[in-house]
């Protein structure tokens, strides 16, 4: 037995509403992260430095719009400053030892 695509019911507007509930879900999750993200507010920057962020880190990322996720910046941030050390790393001139000749 086969049903065709007539025989489900749709409703006006259930695209509409759907979209909806998925905003609402959205910022429901964006609230939530913004709440963790204030809880590590309240770490030392010893704290922070232990899981690779900084105090301007959550600042930046706490100041995004209220309906933007703050740990998908803090995310960003964490994998930042091992690329820019790798860089940093491989630019950096070797230093140079005169040497010392026997006379």
């Amino acid at each position: 037995m086969t049903r065709s695509a007539a025989s489900v019911p749709t409703f006006p507007g259930s695209t509409i509403l759907g979209q909806f509930a998925r905003s609402l879900i959205s910022l429901a999750k964006a609230f939530k992260d913004r709440r963790e993200v204030r809880n590590l507010a309240e770490f030392d920057e010893r704290m922070l430095k232990d899981i690779g962020l900084t105090r301007s880190d959550v600042t930046s990322a706490l100041a995004e719009p209220i309906h933007h996720h703050p740990s998908w910046v803090l995310v960003r941030c964490v994998g930042r400053p091992a690329e820019a050390h790798k860089m940093t790393a491989a630019h950096k001139p070797r230093p140079v030892v005169p040497l010392a000749s026997r006379v």
